[in-house]
């Protein structure tokens, strides 16, 4: 059995940087450090604690945004419904509404389409 949690850092493609920090920080209240690596353009998802898994969005031309591959699962609201709600009447793509995992006992989740036309999903304890 693990002692850690394995996930410590994913990254999100994006071809507009600006239009995708502005998505994510408009829809989820969220903030961003901007970084180059190399040719590796980065914006890093601000964090309480340093143990905290980290994400990017990340414009590199060996990465593209998509629909395939895995799939990232954020936790940005106590509640999911709320959050769909208000990203339907922003005209965000819900590509599958709110479901629960093991019959809500592991909570629910919910996947979206953002600016970038990368599938992401949601999760949270309570619907």
């Amino acid at each position: 059995m693990l002692t850690n949690a394995p996930l410590v850092w994913a990254e999100i493609a994006v071809s507009d940087m600006n239009r995708a920090i502005d998505f994510y920080q408009t829809n989820f209240n969220v903030s961003f450090t901007r970084q180059t690596m190399d040719e590796m353009e980065m914006a890093i998802l601000d964090k309480k604690s340093q143990e905290d898994a980290g994400i990017a969005l990340v414009k590199y031309h060996m990465m593209t945004p998509s629909m395939d591959g895995a799939t990232i699962y954020l936790h940005l609201s106590d509640t999911l419904n709320p959050l769909l709600a208000t990203l339907e009447q922003a005209g965000v793509k819900i590509l599958m509404a709110a479901f629960p995992i093991n019959g809500g006992e592991c909570g629910y989740s919910a996947l979206f389409a953002d600016s970038e036309g990368n599938k992401i999903g949601l999760w949270s304890k309570n619907l």
